[in-house]
């Protein structure tokens, strides 16, 4: 079990100052207090994928895979049903009758278990339409081969990175034991759907051709390294989606522009580099 505790302190009261015009008589404006902000403690505990787990997993899902075209709920429930490599993350100790959320899931997915091969069909057709036009032919060898899987890590923005490290770590477990016993996941390559990013001035300064996919940044670290290590990747605008600056010298209204980006990555470079993403995850939490 991990435990994460969100603090906040009780705000005082505030005194606003504002002039009416070249008028040199200041008016205040008290603002009242705001009300005691209580210390939250959340526990978080891991459990296989379940049917109850259906409405947090679509929700999550949802928002991975923007722009794309697909049936999110019957994604969620393959997901479900093939729970063998896959974790979600929900509240500890939860009271009959309370929500019960779900902040994060993980699995790897392999193709040949989906079966229901024209939904399958539907999203491999609508990822090979977000391709760059040189990469089109060996998106399409991969995604039609039985030797791929998809690899799923979606989560609250807000989730502690201890937890996003012990999604990989339960990953690369799940995946060396249930290959020894299920030829399904013996996979060479995973398709991962990552979210990203890209900042105003690269958007002003890169020029590419059409059909280049554009220069993207990820927030977290695991990304980055799954991204260097990737054969393949191609990414595409979400275009109602903005990200506020994360450097505070920035002004508010330099949004980063959302992206969804796919990594290629072989299964062997991704086992052997679970181990440096959970020790970078881990001491930057």
């Amino acid at each position: 079990m991990i435990t994460h505790t969100n603090e906040s302190s009780t705000s005082e009261d505030e005194e606003m100052s504002t002039s009416d015009g070249g008028n040199s008589e200041t008016e205040t404006n008290v603002l009242p207090p705001m009300p005691a902000m209580e210390l939250t403690q959340i526990e978080f505990e891991a459990y296989p994928p379940a049917d109850e787990d259906w409405d947090g997993v679509r929700a999550l899902l949802d928002g991975l895979v923007k722009g794309l075209t697909l049936d999110v709920g019957n994604f969620s429930q393959t997901l479900i049903d093939n729970y063998k490599v896959g974790t979600v993350i929900k509240g500890a100790d939860i009271e009959e009758g309370e929500d019960d959320p779900v902040f994060a899931v993980a699995s790897i997915l392999p193709l040949s278990l989906f079966s229901d091969s024209a939904k399958l069909k539907q999203l491999t057709t609508s990822l090979l339409s977000k391709c760059d036009a040189d990469t089109t032919g060996d998106i399409d060898k991969i995604l039609s081969s039985p030797d791929t899987a998809f690899l799923l890590n979606a989560k609250f923005n807000n989730l502690p990175l201890q937890i996003t490290a012990q999604l990989y770590k339960a990953l690369k477990m799940e995946l060396i034991t249930e290959r020894r016993e299920n030829a399904s996941y013996n996979v060479r390559n995973l398709v991962m759907l990552a979210k990203s990013f890209q900042e105003p001035e690269q958007g002003r300064k890169v020029k590419r051709s059409k059909h280049a996919s554009p220069s993207v940044q990820y927030e977290g670290a695991d990304l980055s390294i799954l991204s260097e290590i990737a054969t393949h990747s191609f990414s595409w605008k979400v275009t109602d989606e903005t990200l506020a600056p994360m450097d505070t010298t920035k002004r508010a209204e330099e949004v980063s522009q959302g992206y969804r980006t796919v990594l290629v990555v072989p299964t062997d470079r991704f086992l052997k580099s679970v181990d440096k993403i959970v020790e970078i995850l881990s001491s930057d939490s």
